[in-house]
């Protein structure tokens, strides 16, 4: 009956687990008529909150005996999908494949497929069965996202980003009252990518190490395809000497360069007019037009300034500038301005260290919406600029402006001008009252450098290692002097690789150029059926040897993230092919005829993007 209560326990072993189990056991209770809305990234997350700290309760299921339970682990696992509940994986089709077009959305706020189901261990592929063991119910759950954009945001994100609490006191408009420096501003890898930055060769590397796999060839492929293009990057074998560096703890010793580049359109796509660099005093370091590598189809005028007649003498080319400024750029540079992206591609320049004002900075309607530099200007600064009308923009007045924006970025603290800025790591949340709890972060690359707020973090390099790690924290350790872990996060990633949904599958964010003659991108498919059930069968292993593990009275949580990109992903491809073939193309010369039935794919393939799955027990 759908209106009672249902306890959500194992089916099997867990009931020969419950023998003597005192009558205040803690325990997870499921109700369809409690279920108002599908389940979202969110509440698992204050669930977790409500679990170790003072958030509200969940409506969204019940608690039993909630003091009992003593710690939480969270497990997130990218690379299960709802449909590999569905039967034998050797029958298992991509959810894409299912996408159903001109289907009327439900009035209802729920539907059938929103709701959790029981994991039947006689209807799961062999190598799922054991999850039946475990967990109960199977919940869908939906990540974050934005609709209107075609943008799924990062479930890891996500998750480990929580609201202020209230009874904290801490305002939105009020300055922090913590410092900060011009390092905790920097664009972080993933916001690189996501922003479409070309990545330096030391970040594909990094990403590697994040992901364990090694050097692609779609990475060689990559730097050799900058290469002849004419592309550099900042040599970090280099820094600054000890007496050069800047004076100053809010610079941290680092080089602060404030940039912005006027570009013109050609056949090829838009090219570099001018550049100009300031230095952190707002000195003009640098300033000149540049030559054009092609012939120039559109002076963009109202935008760049730029001229026919500016332009005609000009003999500084785009590879003086480069040499130029591979001077002045080292490993301690940082590099100032608006949406830079764009400014680095026309330089053919790679350089890690970033600062981005329209990130730093908010649109009044939040992310993914990026406010103007004109704006922000106004907003912040109470001055106008780009006031030249027809003439055009002063990249020099541009590169001041951001200039500007920084220093009072830094004056302010890390919340000001931002739209979530009631928000904070969930670590930083769980050291508040009642805390402070003590808790782990075990993940890929440097899981310090992105939550500097656990108390434990740990590297790791394969998902076995993941597993002793977890154990380690969730018991302890007093031979490695590690205490029993409040809240424990981590993260096993071998499903992913192997099924191809790891995040900049066509180059995304790499700084790849639009080949508008290129093979049109296809959806990345699934390996062989059997390497598929074995990885899974590993990934389920080591979620049991977690499980197994796990003291008496902990709140086991596992989740994947998100759904199936891939399709996604493709379509996103497409529409960016679309836009920059239609630039310099005739609508039927275009090679992607983009239509509304191409726009209903892209929506379908993001929802079935944003659709993950999650899995609630009390060890």
């Amino acid at each position: 009956d759908e209106g009672e209560w249902e306890i959500a326990r194992p089916t099997k072993k867990a009931k020969k687990e419950k023998f003597g189990k005192k009558k205040n056991y803690p325990e997870f209770v499921v109700s369809p008529q409690k279920l108002k809305d599908s389940v979202k990234l969110k509440d698992l997350q204050g669930l977790v909150l409500w679990l170790t700290s003072n958030a509200p309760a969940p409506q969204w299921l019940l608690v039993r005996h909630k003091p009992e339970i003593r710690r939480v682990v969270c497990l997130m696992v990218p690379g299960l999908t709802m449909n590999m509940f569905d039967g034998p994986l050797a029958e298992m089709k991509p959810e894409y494949d299912q996408i159903v077009l001109n289907k009327k959305p439900s009035a209802e706020p729920i539907t059938g497929r929103d709701y959790p189901r029981n994991l039947e261990q006689q209807k799961l592929d062999p190598a799922l069965q054991d999850l039946a063991d475990i967990f109960p119910v199977l919940w869908p759950v939906q990540t974050p996202g934005d609709d209107r954009n075609n943008k799924m945001h990062s479930p890891i994100n996500a998750f480990l980003t929580a609201p202020l609490p209230k009874e904290a006191g801490l305002t939105a408009s009020g300055p922090s009252k913590k410092k900060i420096t011009v390092t905790d501003l920097l664009m972080s890898l993933e916001e690189l990518i996501s922003n479409e930055y070309p990545l330096h060769s030391s970040q594909i590397a990094e990403i590697r190490l994040m992901t364990g796999d090694e050097e692609t060839d779609e990475d060689r492929q990559l730097l050799a395809q900058r290469k002849s293009e004419g592309w550099v990057e900042t040599d970090l074998s280099k820094s600054n000497a000890a007496d050069k560096n800047q004076s100053g703890s809010i610079l941290d010793g680092k080089t602060i360069y404030s940039l912005d580049c006027e570009m013109c359109r050609t056949a090829d796509g838009t090219v570099l007019t001018r550049i100009s660099v300031l230095d952190w005093d707002s000195n003009v370091i640098y300033d000149t037009l540049v030559k054009p590598s092609a012939p120039i189809t559109d002076y963009l005028t109202e935008f760049s300034g730029m001229t026919e007649e500016l332009l005609k003498d000009v003999t500084t080319t785009l590879k003086d500038v480069q040499n130029h400024l591979l001077t002045l750029f080292n490993a301690d540079t940082i590099l100032v301005g608006q949406s830079l992206n764009s400014d680095l591609v026309a330089m053919k320049l790679s350089h890690p260290h970033i600062i981005d004002t329209s990130c730093i900075y908010h649109h009044a309607r939040g992310p993914p919406y990026k406010a103007s530099l004109k704006w922000l200007t106004q907003r912040f600064l109470k001055k106008d600029i780009q006031t030249g009308g027809a003439a055009g923009h002063d990249s020099i007045e541009d590169a001041r402006a951001c200039l500007e924006l920084l220093k009072l970025k830094l004056e302010k603290g890390m919340n000001f001008g931002t739209s979530d800025d009631n928000r904070e790591s969930i670590f930083k949340r769980l050291t508040r009252p009642p805390g402070p709890k003590k808790t782990a972060m075990i993940d890929y690359g440097d899981p310090r450098k992105f939550h500097p707020d656990a108390v434990h973090s740990v590297s790791v390099k394969d998902d076995d290692e993941v597993v002793k790690e977890v154990q380690k924290a969730a018991e302890g350790s007093t031979e490695e002097g590690i205490p029993v872990m409040d809240f424990v996060f981590a993260q096993l990633r071998d499903l992913q690789k192997v099924r191809n949904f790891t995040t900049d599958t066509h180059g995304q964010g790499q700084g790849r150029k639009v080949d508008i003659d290129g093979p049109l991108p296809e959806v990345v498919k699934d390996p062989p059926v059997g390497e598929v059930i074995k990885a899974t069968k590993e990934t389920v292993e080591r979620i049991r040897a977690i499980y197994e593990s796990l003291p008496k009275c902990t709140a086991f949580i596992l989740f994947s993230g998100s759904g199936d990109p891939r399709k996604w992903r493709q379509m996103c491809e497409l529409q960016k092919r679309f836009k920059e073939e239609y630039k310099v193309r005739k609508w039927d010369e275009v090679s992607v005829q983009w239509t509304d039935t191409e726009d209903q794919i892209l929506k379908r393939s993001l929802n079935t993007a944003r659709r993950g799955c999650a899995f609630l027990v009390v060890k």
